[in-house]
């Protein structure tokens, strides 16, 4: 499903997306004007185009402002086209559009040159704030405004009020669309975990609100972020941004129609109360969600780092470092089974003429080619790695010599049977093996001494063989 939505908006079907995401600023900003606003005066709480215009953006640069323009103007025009003055309605419906894109496009252009990463932590998150929302909003409701007062759709008195209510509506936009569009981005944005965690939010916090409403319970409003906060550290950042975006626009959806906690003496109180809380709860979600993916990928970044010591880079087998500890512990579990262990020595016979001849990035590639084969021959137990140069070693558990001598000997004869090719000509590489079985009383140096006596007389026996010792 993501991928077929990134296909979608991707660069290359630009215009598909563009369109489909003008469609969907013109649905948002109806919405807005028919739901999410203080009647009769037709008070916008929340102007989610803002945000969709600055994902738009980030999604295909500037290429979006000529869509965002179209797009604003669909939805400005309703209710500032005066059938009296069509000229001077039109004049002013075009510079809120421009205005409507100021916003955006500054955002986003702060956004490239002092945050070209995006919001990955939680101290990302005021210097988002300030670029994408308070710097390039303050400009565009102060525009937004003074056109409004301009063209005597409202008194010049009222301008700083409705700047005020522009720049919160605005910047609310902003946030609760990018969350969503920033957990989007994430490599898992449509795992889930447990689907108790997505079900019982989509039943529940409906009924939650229904309550708080109908009961005129308007103090359960204020449980919903604690309950958020509680998701954040199950849900991935995109469903959690899904999920607080919605639970927060209720809020504002049951405010602007009279219900709730938030409904004052007056529209100004009203909305300053409502305004701060929803403005507040949604920096606080983004916050937790920013930092607990922060810690998310530091556990994994911990954990790779730790996988990667212990591997050898150019074989992707274990190294030296980490070979002898996971011998003695195989070996400790073979003694407390009372099973065998076998440990196998080898070493790719004339090495050194491979390098001087052909160069090191061919002998490079013996290498890999070993260890893939290595990997193919080895069960989830076993233990393959490259202990340095071009040795290696196999430990083989739970088996015994009559068992392990095919195993080896289909290594050998694998390896023997896969050439590299060389400037048009293919090259064939053999390798010799020493392999020793513990029974029960020989310890791991001895067993290591043993497997490499093992595979020193193999060397001196003409190589591309195998001997095999027991030890006692």
């Amino acid at each position: 499903m993501k991928s077929l939505v990134n296909r979608l908006f991707s660069l290359e079907n630009g215009s598909l997306g563009l369109i489909f995401s003008g469609v969907i600023y013109c649905l948002a900003g109806f919405l807005g004007q028919s739901l999410l606003s203080l009647q009769p005066s037709n008070i916008t709480l929340i102007w989610l185009p803002s945000g969709i215009a600055l994902v738009m953006l980030l999604t295909w640069r500037l290429k979006a402002l000529a869509y965002i323009f179209l797009a604003s103007l669909v939805v400005n025009s309703p209710g500032m086209f005066v059938d009296a003055a069509p000229l001077k309605s039109l004049m002013h419906i075009c510079v809120a559009a421009l205005g409507d894109m100021l916003a955006p496009a500054l955002g986003f252009l702060l956004l490239q040159a002092f945050l070209p990463s995006g919001t990955r932590n939680a101290s990302d998150l005021l210097k988002f704030v300030l670029l994408a929302g308070v710097i390039p909003v303050l400009l565009s409701s102060l525009w937004l405004s003074a056109n409004l007062a301009a063209g005597d759709y409202i008194p010049w008195a009222s301008l700083p009020t409705m700047a005020q209510l522009f720049f919160f509506a605005d910047i609310l936009g902003i946030l609760l669309v990018y969350q969503i569009y920033n957990g989007w981005l994430e490599p898992q944005a449509w795992v889930i975990g447990r689907w108790r965690h997505i079900a019982l939010p989509i039943i529940g916090l409906p009924l939650f609100y229904m309550v708080g409403i109908y009961l005129d319970l308007g103090w359960l409003f204020y449980l919903i972020p604690p309950l958020l906060v509680v998701l954040a550290f199950e849900l991935t950042r995109f469903y959690l941004g899904l999920l607080s975006s919605l639970s927060l626009l209720f809020i504002i959806l049951a405010t602007a129609h009279g219900f709730g906690v938030f409904v004052g003496e007056s529209q100004a109180q009203t909305n300053t109360e409502m305004m701060a809380f929803v403005l507040s709860c949604a920096l606080t979600l983004f916050g937790i969600s920013l930092q607990h993916a922060q810690l998310h990928r530091s556990e994994r970044d911990k954990l790779s780092a730790e996988k990667e010591a212990q591997l050898d880079p150019l074989s992707g087998l274990f190294n030296r470092r980490s070979f002898k500890p996971l011998l003695q512990a195989l070996e400790a579990k073979a003694k407390a089974q009372s099973t065998s262990v076998c440990v196998a020595m080898l070493d790719i016979d004339n090495f050194k003429a491979i390098n001087d001849t052909h160069g090191h990035s061919v002998g490079d590639r013996v290498i890999q080619s070993l260890a893939q084969i290595l990997r193919n021959n080895c069960r989830s137990d076993d233990i393959a790695a490259r202990l340095g140069g071009e040795e290696f070693a196999l430990v083989l558990g739970d088996i015994g010599l009559a068992q392990a001598q095919p195993v080896l000997e289909r290594i050998r004869s694998s390896f023997v049977d896969t050439p590299i090719a060389v400037a048009g000509d293919m090259i064939h590489c053999s390798v010799s093996i020493g392999l020793v079985e513990n029974s029960q009383t020989a310890g791991i140096e001895s067993l290591l001494q043993l497997a490499d006596k093992a595979l020193y007389r193999a060397k001196r026996q003409g190589k591309n063989r195998i001997v095999c010792f027991e030890a006692q």
